[in-house]
């Protein structure tokens, strides 16, 4: 895809990084770049990235922005449907770019371009777990289970993706179809006493590899340090492809922990083909 950008590289960087995570399950997704400033629009056998106005948006596509922030616009071979050019188009207004691990997310815009990629590479929208692709409410910018299984199921189709070693920890999990974010109860914890972390999930994002031991370890930060208190880990013999785990966990504030603020954390012990699901901040947590 050629991106078009008429200023700084800044946000066409941002593009090509979350095209990355797509790549990790199948790599197709190519972004180059042109300083210009005229955007080619409409249906031209060109694929492109670019930022357009409201007036400009409805004048070259006929669509507004109202409260959208993205839109890919797809051709497809009328016979078969394969998708013959892409254009993906983003809201100028949106400027929320800070990295999000702690719930509940805010709109910002990596999930955007993660999510608009998504169509480009012929998904569709996904509302009944934890997905970028969901039409719904943020879920950051990582990829989920239904997200990989989406896009390798796809790149099937024309190509031969090699599946891949991915274990992820997400603070969200799916519930009766709903979205439920994590949270922590009590969020004020005196030293020696517990805490439980409700509706987290782990995933195996692979297919077909089941993931060996694979091992989480919670931990505290406080907010003004970095030295890490570590409240435990858990831990399974083996987890088979596109397994998932959701559920409540309970955790011991050891005694003695200096009073303060923390930031607690969950992260996956070891390393697999996608670092950006490996980590999750769920909330704070808080030592009188």
């Amino acid at each position: 895809m050629r991106a078009i950008f008429w200023n700084s590289e800044f946000w066409v960087d941002m593009v090509a990084n979350e095209a990355g995570k797509w790549n990790a399950v199948h790599p197709v997704v190519s972004v180059d770049r042109e300083r210009r400033s005229t955007v080619p629009t409409g249906r031209d056998n060109l694929n492109v990235i670019s930022w357009l106005s409201d007036a400009s948006l409805q004048s070259a596509y006929g669509e507004a922005w109202g409260t959208s922030v993205g839109i890919t616009l797809i051709w497809s071979d009328g016979e078969c449907g394969r998708i013959v050019e892409a254009d993906m188009i983003f809201n100028p207004s949106i400027t929320l770019f800070t990295s999000q691990r702690q719930v509940p997310y805010s709109l910002g815009f990596q999930e955007i371009a993660l999510h608009e990629l998504g169509h480009a590479l012929t998904l569709d929208h996904e509302e009944t777990t934890p997905a970028v692709m969901t039409d719904g409410v943020a879920v950051s910018n990582v990829l989920y289970t239904q997200d990989k299984v989406g896009w390798f199921r796809s790149a099937q189709f024309r190509f031969s993706p090699q599946d891949k070693s991915d274990m992820g920890i997400f603070p969200l999990r799916a519930a009766g179809g709903a979205k439920r974010y994590a949270t922590i109860s009590p969020s004020t914890v005196a030293a020696g006493s517990t805490f439980t972390v409700r509706d987290i999930s782990v995933e195996n994002l692979s297919s077909g590899i089941t993931f060996p031991n694979p091992q989480f370890r919670a931990f505290l930060v406080p907010i003004s340090g970095a030295f890490i208190t570590t409240l435990g880990t858990f831990n399974w013999a083996s987890f088979c492809g596109f397994c998932s785990w959701g559920g409540n966990l309970t955790f011991s504030v050891p005694a003695g922990l200096t009073p303060g603020q923390y930031r607690f954390w969950i992260e996956l012990s070891g390393s697999d083909n996608d670092l950006s699901n490996n980590v999750a901040q769920i909330g704070l947590v808080t030592v009188p």
